[in-house]
């Protein structure tokens, strides 16, 4: 008589396969995700500076990209959580009016941290329709905390051209 059906040992390799199949996927999947974020943040950022600098060149006025937590100030301690553009007409890279925001942009890429560091400052970046001695430039720099390699720079010239660099800075610390 015999019997048709699996044994235990080869239930156990077809559920090893299907473990080992499940566990790549599930990290492919996760470094998508990363890398999507990473993506993300880097088109929100040059949305932001094109937005900046289309606004300026249009209405003949300063405009600054500051980082916001509320959206109505520059108030956040870090630029991944949110981007806020608007008229600097008085230069004091503060919101003013309500009318004077341009655009408002949410936190940026969950999985990493979006740092500036410019001249003259680090806490807003400014474009001015009429390049100036005074023109402001930097290096907008990402880095995944889950160190998979999606970092980047950006860095802006001081007539607003921009480049954008996918290699790790030493910023972000070993990885």
């Amino acid at each position: 008589m015999r019997f048709s059906g699996f044994t235990l040992i080869e239930l156990f390799v077809a559920l090893l396969i299907v473990a080992i199949v499940a566990s790549s996927a599930t990290y492919t999947y996760r470094e998508w995700l990363t890398y999507a974020d990473s993506e993300r943040a880097l088109l929100q950022l040059t949305s932001a500076i094109t937005v900046t600098e289309s606004y300026a060149l249009s209405s003949g006025r300063a405009l600054s990209l500051c980082k916001t937590l509320k959206g109505n100030t520059c108030d956040a301690k870090s630029w991944s959580e949110g981007l806020l553009v608007f008229f600097d007409d008085d230069n004091q890279h503060q919101v003013t009016t309500d009318s004077a925001r341009v655009k408002v942009l949410p936190a940026i890429g969950s999985s990493g941290q979006l740092s500036f560091y410019g001249f003259p400052s680090s806490n807003y970046w400014q474009y001015q329709p009429i390049v100036t001695k005074e023109q402001h430039n930097g290096t907008f720099v990402y880095c995944d905390m889950r160190q998979t390699h999606n970092d980047w720079r950006l860095v802006i010239s001081k007539t607003g051209r921009y480049r954008v660099d996918k290699t790790r800075d030493d910023r972000c610390g070993l990885g």
